[in-house]
Formats: structure tokens, sequence, C-alpha cells
């Protein structure tokens, strides 16, 4: 059985860390879904990706500043490879191994 709006919200996602600014209308008609969905979806994908919304003329939704283009593309599984990794490397290679899991894994803020 196909989920429809898990499915949804992936294009969403990825349209959303390629650059792009959605709007409700736009998605609305895309999808054949109406407004109450396209929230929910912008609710869910925001629990993972620090959307941002802007209200009025030129608005939308948008990803935060500083969010890669690749981020949430790492599987579960490569996750917790990599950070298996990251305990029992050397200091240089635990930097490296851990710029990929920030680049490319779950949204995180970082404060450095």
């Amino acid at each position: 059985m196909v989920d429809h709006a898990f499915q949804r919200r992936r294009e969403i996602e990825r349209m959303l860390l390629s650059g792009k600014k959605l709007t409700v209308a736009e998605l609305m008609g895309r999808y054949c879904v109406g407004r109450k969905s396209i929230s929910r979806d912008f609710e869910i994908i925001g629990e993972e990706l620090p959307v941002v919304s802007k209200q009025g003329y030129n608005g939308g939704y948008f990803l935060m500043d500083g969010v890669g283009k690749h981020q949430n593309s790492l599987s579960h599984e490569q996750l917790e490879c990599l950070e298996k990794l990251a305990v029992i490397c050397t200091e240089k290679d635990r930097e490296t191994v851990l710029s990929i899991i920030h680049e490319f894994g779950p949204y995180c803020e970082r404060n450095t």
C-alpha cells in the first residue's frame, strides 16, 4: 500500500533542500490536497528540518540559512555506522566523520 502523504512530504523536503521557496497554494494544486494537508505536512517536516514561513507578498515556506542541500540523506543504518566510527578513530578522522554526519545527516544546530 502506498502512503501518499509520506511520499508527498519527502518530495516537499527534497524541494526545500534544493533551495526552493514553496507556497501552500502551489502545493495544493500540485498534489490535489487541501490547505490542512499541506499545513500538516509542514508541521511534520518542521520536526526534522528548520522550516521558515514568511507571510504576505513574496511569502512562502523555505529552509533556514545554513541547512545543507544533502541534509537527511543518510539512512538510519549509515548514520549509526558513522557515529560508531567517530568513537574509535583518530582525532583527525573523527573530525572528518563528524563533518560528514553534519552535512548529510539530520539537521542539528551547531554552536561553533
